[in-house]
């Protein structure tokens, strides 16, 4: 889908791959409990990583997401979340998690804030205390939320919310992407207009066709039978990952896969949400679909961790 849809991006996808799958191999020999003594470098480095893109301010379509190093093109909120896992699982301080998920909120990319935020939901539910002031404090996040939508959130962040409820309000501008998307996925039918032949993705009307709209540009291409295909792989990676956890005793290595599987099945479940107009729009992408190097490195080096015995 990536040579239909941006094939100037094919090659550096690729090294991507090749770059990941050789993470794999080292991602297998690092046992998270090892790292336990270190937990606090992994923290705290991973949010002065975090802050370095606010820092330098590399401002690209408003926001500070993005670290340039040559050609290259790095995004720490997608390299963190191993390191970030590990902590989580070797320190069983989900509150501290808040921290880094504050600072992606400020760079400001909202949907990966909700991504790395989901990565304490299994330790979470592993610690009843945890679990009860999580509770109470949702509860106190309800009550503020008025204040939060007056000051929280920014002026496009309000507009994707009410264009989700109406996309019809604006279709020529907020509502445009979600309309585009449901037109490129209801124009597909069952087999799919075929390779390169999906008029909404290649004529342009679907924008962000190679990132967070590829499930419409796909379904648009591939067709139901297409979209059957790649859901069954995320149900067989997803059980996978739970079933590699549940026969584990080694309890970091349990949190981190868990971790792990909520953070694909919550991206997949946004990401195909927002385009079949059933959530908000966020720039969440379709994990190992949307083009971006450094989600797919991260995947596999968190892969390898979770194979490493």
């Amino acid at each position: 889908m990536v040579s239909s849809l941006a094939p100037q991006l094919l090659f550096k996808q690729l090294i991507a791959w090749g770059i990941g799958i050789s993470l794999f191999f080292v991602g297998q020999q690092i046992i998270p409990r090892q790292l336990a003594n270190a937990k606090w470098f992994l923290f705290i480095g991973s949010c002065l990583l975090l802050l370095l893109p606010i820092l330098m301010k590399n401002i690209t379509r408003g926001s500070n997401r993005w670290l340039y190093i040559g050609t290259a093109t790095i995004q720490p909120s997608e390299v963190v979340k191993p390191w970030l896992m590990i902590f989580l699982a070797t320190s069983n301080l989900p509150f501290l998690h808040l921290i880094p998920t504050l600072i992606i909120a400020l760079q400001p990319d909202l949907g990966s804030a909700m991504s790395v935020f989901f990565l304490a939901i299994p330790v979470i539910f592993y610690n009843r205390n945890f679990l009860r002031a999580s509770i109470a404090t949702m509860l106190v996040f309800l009550l503020f939320i008025p204040l939060i939508w007056r000051f929280g959130l920014r002026d496009y962040q309000k507009h994707r919310i009410v264009t989700f409820l109406n996309p019809a309000s604006d279709p020529l501008n907020k509502g445009y992407n979600v309309i585009q998307s449901k037109i490129a996925i209801g124009s597909g039918g069952f087999w799919g207009k075929g390779y390169k032949k999906g008029t909404q993705g290649q004529l342009l009307f679907l924008p962000e066709k190679h990132t967070d709209f590829i499930f419409a540009a796909t379904a648009e291409e591939l067709g139901f039978l297409g979209v059957i295909i790649i859901l069954f792989a995320y149900y067989l990676l997803i059980h996978t990952l739970f079933t590699k956890a549940y026969q584990t005793s080694d309890l970091p290595l349990f949190l981190f896969t868990l971790g792990f599987a909520f953070q694909i099945w919550i991206q997949m479940f946004i990401n195909i949400g927002m385009n079949i107009g059933l959530l908000p729009v966020t720039g969440i992408p379709l994990p190992f679909l949307s083009v971006g190097g450094s989600s797919i490195i991260s995947y596999l080096l968190s892969l390898g961790i979770i194979f490493s015995h």
